[in-house]
C-alpha cells in the first residue's frame, strides 16, 4: 500500500462536486487498477472504472461492460454509522448497496468487493473523507 495517492477534487462554484479515488487489488490474474468516483456529498458513487487488468475476456473482464459499471451510479459508499455499505454480491444483488456480481468470474467479483472494503475503509481513504466532511483536509 502506497504512502501517498493523488485524489482528485472536482469544485464547482466553490462547492466539492466529485471526487475520485484511485483503487487497485487483486482480481483472478493480476492487480485491477482504477478509479472510483463520489459525489460532493461524499457518499453516493457516481462511477467505477478500470483502466487495467488481467481478467478473463467475457468473464471477470465484464468489469469494462457499462452495464455493470452503471449498476454502481447512485448507490451509496456508506451507512448512517459511517461504515462501508456497498457490496459485490456473489450473484444477485440483494441488498439496496448491493451490486450484481460478475457471473462466472466469482473471483473477480470477490477481488472487486475487497478492494472497494479496503479503500473506502479506515485503512484506506475513510479518514481523508473524514477529514473532508469535517472541512479540516
Amino acid at each position: 500500500q502506497e504512502k501517498y495517492a493523488k485524489v482528485y477534487l472536482l469544485e464547482k462554484e466553490g462547492k466539492l462536486d466529485l471526487i475520485v479515488l484511485p483503487i487497485h487489488g487483486y482480481g483472478l490474474w493480476g492487480t485491477l487498477y482504477g478509479f472510483l468516483a463520489l459525489a460532493g456529498d461524499l457518499n453516493t458513487i457516481k462511477g467505477i472504472g478500470f483502466y487495467e487488468h488481467k481478467e478473463t475476456p467475457g468473464l471477470g473482464a465484464q468489469v469494462d461492460n457499462p452495464q455493470w459499471k452503471a449498476l454502481w451510479q447512485g448507490k451509496h459508499a456508506y451507512n448512517t454509522l459511517g461504515n462501508v455499505d456497498i457490496s459485490v454480491a456473489k450473484a444477485k444483488a440483494n441488498k439496496p448497496n448491493d451490486i450484481d456480481g460478475l457471473s462466472g468470474a466469482s473471483l473477480t467479483t470477490r477481488g472487486v468487493n475487497n478492494l472497494i472494503h479496503f479503500w473506502l475503509g479506515e485503512r484506506g481513504f475513510a479518514p481523508f473523507i473524514k477529514n473532508l466532511q469535517s472541512g479540516e483536509a
